[in-house]
């Protein structure tokens, strides 16, 4: 990345920033909860059908996405995102009934998933080689955690200095639409046009079938080491704050406060980390073992040092620094599973709804646990299932990657 020019850092900065905004308006509750409800006059019910709007159509267009992403280039499909961006803030702005809202927040789970998320893989796929795929990764992961960051203290700042809810989230969501106004106009300037276009090793435009994908067996390492991964993190950082709380007697300020450097700063620390470390190995399933095997050994940490609140807070810590570690970096595996980059669209559209569909099922499980633990009045038994959940997920990444690393081995032995 050190030799590339400014056109080139540019390219990088639009993906990212993207990403990072196209992720953040439509979970805009998770800061500005009760912010959202009096200024729009919703209960919780109404602001939990907008959650499910974005997450049921996220999910179901990842397919999709990674179709688009097959036949039109990343260019267009940035500029076509950020368009719409720009104009569904000012509509969410400037809307005061419900049924508008609901469509709102189904066309945001659209815009940030089915024009974007295979696009912007392709993008980053495109700027490196396998040697430099972890830091580009790593480092877009950091991009987006300051971008989301930067804008989320902004927004913070808008909604407390103005004292009317309405017009504070009026103002905040004008301000995200010019930063999405701004972010389309830089794309139409430095994005090449011929970015996204596949193409096969001889430089012809190649053309491939969702059963050409599926058939692919790199494919399938990725998307079950990406299942494990990721329920892995998104468990983790789920249920992390809250064990604080209610089992290790917490107070909730410093909670939430331990909470931010989880779910914030150590996200673009990661980031940065992630990619360095994971550049350093040759086979990138070698690194994922020890990673993986470092979380694994550090969930178990969590659950045995309860009795010692300090230690038992400070492994917290360490999960979600090597989750995120992992999360900024299993995408650069595909060059080592074998997919070639002109399978990235269709592959990361399949990879993504396989991958990321646990989510339907892992936060419900693991909220039934603790409620029956607290009935049962041993909270920490429903935590603890919790934890072996994310252990056992951990152990499919394991196996995920200690496949991808022998696969890699032989295919390095056959050159």
């Amino acid at each position: 990345m050190k030799n590339w020019s400014f056109r080139k850092y540019m390219i990088f900065f639009i993906l990212s920033a993207t990403v990072a905004f196209v992720y953040q308006i439509p979970y805009l509750r998770y800061s500005f909860y009760d912010q959202m409800c009096a200024a729009f006059n919703l209960n919780n019910t109404e602001i939990g059908m907008l959650g499910t709007a974005v997450n049921l159509t996220a999910t179901l267009t990842y397919p999709l996405g990674g179709i688009l992403a097959s036949r039109y280039s990343t260019k267009r499909l940035l500029i076509v995102t950020n368009g719409a961006m720009t104009i569904l803030s000012v509509l969410f702005a400037i809307s005061t009934n419900f049924s508008v809202l609901l469509v709102i927040h189904v066309l945001l789970g659209f815009f940030s998933t089915a024009t974007i998320w295979s696009a912007y893989l392709v993008g980053l796929r495109s700027l490196g080689d396998e040697r430099n795929q972890s830091i580009i990764f790593g480092s877009s992961e950091a991009v987006r955690g300051i971008v989301q960051t930067v804008l989320g203290f902004l927004f913070l700042a808008i909604v407390a200095k103005i004292a009317s809810p309405v017009l504070g989230m009026r103002s905040m969501l004008f301000v995200a639409a010019a930063f999405a106004a701004i972010i389309t106009v830089l794309s139409v300037i430095y994005i090449p046009s011929e970015m996204g276009v596949e193409k096969d090793e001889t430089g012809n435009t190649k053309k491939v079938t969702l059963v050409d994908v599926i058939k692919h067996p790199g494919v399938w390492i990725v998307c079950f080491l990406i299942i494990g991964c990721f329920q892995t993190y998104s468990v983790g950082n789920g249920y992390m704050t809250t064990y604080c709380t209610q089992v290790l007697a917490m107070d909730q300020s410093t909670a939430s406060m331990i909470g931010i450097v989880r779910n914030y700063i150590i996200v673009f620390v990661g980031g940065f980390i992630g990619g360095f470390i994971m550049d350093k190995f040759t086979i990138k399933g070698k690194g994922l073992c020890i990673m993986i095997a470092g979380i694994i050994a550090a969930i178990f940490g969590v659950m045995f040092t309860s009795a010692v609140p300090a230690l038992s807070i400070a492994l917290t810590v360490v999960v979600a620094l090597l989750a995120n570690c992992i999360k900024s970096t299993y995408w650069s595996t595909m060059d080592q599973a074998g997919i070639p980059v002109y399978m990235t669209a269709l592959a990361t559209g399949f990879i993504s709804f396989i991958g990321f569909a646990p989510d339907f099922i892992t936060p419900t499980l693991a909220g039934r646990w603790i409620d029956a633990a607290v009935a049962a009045g041993n909270v920490k038994a429903g935590f603890d299932k919790v934890f072996i959940m994310m252990a056992c997920f951990g152990i499919i990444a394991l196996i995920s990657a200690f496949i991808l690393w022998k696969r890699t081995d032989k295919a390095a032995a056959e050159k």
